[in-house]
């Protein structure tokens, strides 16, 4: 599977576990538009899973976020015309940077799993 479609397949998940919490338990947006866990969440591995999805994505640049953010992350299923076309992005800016994002988010996630595996050892 390539890295975008990876990455892909990871926010999807993400979002269907956040649909899980209950609605005072959802990550927040800051002014920054990073995502801010508003409670404590438990050591089920759902519950560590979207705290690591969650610090991944605030490791992006404030485009890269509200790229996958816009796209992923939300109640309603988006478009990619309707995306580029609500943040006011030409086509081939969007396309450019949504690639980057997965791939840089990928390499995030990554990186969280294996910080967080060296703290269990």
């Amino acid at each position: 599977m390539s890295k975008c479609k990876e990455a892909e397949h990871l926010l999807f998940k993400y979002n269907a576990l956040l649909l899980s919490l209950p609605k005072r338990s959802m990550p927040r947006r800051t002014n920054e538009n990073e995502l801010r866990l508003t409670k404590k969440i438990s050591q089920e591995p759902a519950y560590i899973e979207i705290k690591q999805i969650t610090e991944a994505i605030n490791k992006l640049n404030s485009d890269q976020r509200e790229v996958l953010l816009a796209k992923y992350v939300s109640r309603k299923k988006r478009t990619n015309i309707e995306v580029y076309m609500s943040i006011g992005w030409s086509e081939s800016h969007y396309y450019r940077l949504k690639k980057a994002a997965l791939e840089e988010f990928l390499s995030a996630y990554e990186a969280e799993c294996s910080q967080e595996k060296l703290i269990f050892m």
